[in-house]
């Protein structure tokens, strides 16, 4: 089953963000990929001023192995010694999308952390059944995927080509989970953490 981490650092040092998400994409991704089971890895400027990295493995055992070689590269990157990891979210896939938007250009990302007690499977189901069609009409999509995390709580991570259309998804995201019987509104009760950026640059194989 896919797996995904999110992984969030404060800390630039002399670098910029551009040239941090320069060095990652053209020296870190292509070890990831060596090592197996990287499906994607993209580079993240995040609103508050944090930076990093969000990627899709094949599975769980892929991204255990993907993350000591991330840590590896970090101790070894000069430009890295700054950083320090603040956050990180991952879990196993439950859904996801892919949308007509271009992901080959600096993308709108959001990211919605529900507080939730529901199961991969739960999840799974009322994102099929009640969240499919509406999900892959959302206007200006690139990419969708919710994760049920390790910490009990569920990850939906979403890129869009404007802030614009990440503001639209959001309504109807909420209109959803606000229809009566609704199994969106069983496995996500509560209004999510949000926590926006900028996709910077994607690595995929």
């Amino acid at each position: 089953m896919a797996y995904v981490t999110a992984r969030m650092f404060s800390g630039l040092g002399t670098s910029t963000v551009d040239q941090l998400s320069t060095l990652a994409i053209e020296d870190l991704a292509p070890k990831l990929a060596v090592d197996g089971g990287l499906i994607r890895y993209a580079t993240v400027s995040y609103a508050d001023g944090r930076y990093g990295s969000f990627s899709v493995y094949e599975s769980a055992e892929a991204a255990k192995r993907g993350a000591q070689v991330a840590a590896d590269w970090i101790k070894s990157q000069p430009a890295m010694q700054a950083a320090r990891l603040e956050q990180t979210l991952e879990g196993e896939v439950a859904f996801a999308v892919r949308g007509p938007a271009d992901s080959n250009r600096r993308l709108h990302a959001i990211a919605r952390i529900y507080k939730a007690d529901s199961s991969l499977d739960d999840l799974k189901r009322a994102l099929e059944s009640e969240g499919a069609e509406a999900i892959r009409s959302f206007q200006g999509l690139a990419r969708y995927t919710a994760a049920k995390l390790i910490d009990g709580r569920v990850g939906i991570f979403s890129a869009f080509d404007s802030q614009e259309s990440a503001r639209k998804s959001s309504e109807q995201a909420k209109a959803l989970r606000e229809k009566s019987d609704s199994q969106l509104a069983r496995v996500l009760p509560l209004d999510p953490e949000v926590i926006q950026g900028t996709v910077l640059a994607t690595y995929a194989k």
